[in-house]
């Protein structure tokens, strides 16, 4: 079957990369206007690894851009040999977390995270963020084809705000670690991005719910005291920590103590 050129034009999204599943086996850049040789059919659009847009465009039999006209407030270009894709302006913000706010997609820079930004996206049904490196926080909010976010209240605590709005607040959930008993240099929490280690070995977080978070009081060196938060704002850690580790109150705060140096 014949392919024709057709043009991408994703240089207005946030994201630094797509992929067209099937055509593209590598990270295409979004920065530039892509030419693509595409046949006669349906094609999805991908942001990131796992990240799957919620609408589809199609390529007809004369070489032309199509897609449904619900998908017009976010897309242009039907009946041309270009897709412009312009996606949704939206706002994240992230000023109430701890380091350097949120990750939204790899591949990553230290320019890719996003303390507070006014950018275009995509709709999406399971949009993820990190808030440390590598690690994926234990939640999904959607952005729909009509550029509001949403997400299940019922199931979240309250680290989220601005549900039927086009601005995505990430309040997180505070936490004050007193590390003094451990006899280290100082702490931080890994692998919170951007957080500084403190010599007072005492930290005040704001944390989104994410499977583990680890102390560190020494340069290098991470201690096997990890805990973990869930999406309703409990922080608990493993049984097996009770006798380095303790969970308490200070002045209605959720205080995490440790009791003596830690393993590591």
């Amino acid at each position: 079957m014949s392919t024709f050129p057709i043009q991408i034009d994703a240089t207005q999204l946030v994201y630094r990369f797509f992929i067209i599943p099937g055509i593209t086996d590598v990270w295409t850049d979004s920065r530039n206007v892509q030419t693509l040789a595409l046949q006669p059919g349906t094609y999805n659009f991908q942001v990131g690894s796992g990240y799957f847009a919620d609408f589809t465009f199609s390529v007809t039999p004369e070489g032309t851009v199509d897609y449904d006209a619900s998908f017009d407030a976010f897309l242009s270009g039907r009946g041309s040999s270009t897709l412009t894709i312009v996606g949704f302006q939206v706002t994240l913000d992230a000023r109430y977390l701890s380091g350097s706010g949120i990750l939204l997609v790899v591949p990553l820079t230290n320019d890719d995270w996003i303390t507070y930004k006014t950018c275009r996206m995509v709709p999406a049904s399971f949009y993820s963020v990190q808030q440390g490196s590598g690690e994926v926080t234990s939640f999904t909010f959607k952005l729909g084809v009509g550029g509001n976010f949403s997400y299940d209240e019922s199931q979240f605590g309250g680290f989220l705000a601005g549900n039927g709005t086009s601005t995505l607040e990430f309040l997180g959930y505070p936490i004050l670690v007193d590390a003094r008993a451990a006899q280290g240099q100082g702490l931080t929490i890994v692998p919170i991005w951007g957080m500084p280690f403190t010599f007072t070995a005492v930290q005040f977080a704001d944390l989104l719910p994410a499977p583990s978070f680890a102390l560190q009081v020494n340069s290098g060196v991470v201690t096997q005291a990890v805990f973990t938060l869930d999406p309703q704002g409990n922080f608990s850690f493993d049984s097996s920590l009770s006798p380095y580790l303790e969970l308490d109150k200070f002045n209605g705060l959720t205080r995490l103590k440790v009791k003596g140096p830690l393993p590591s």
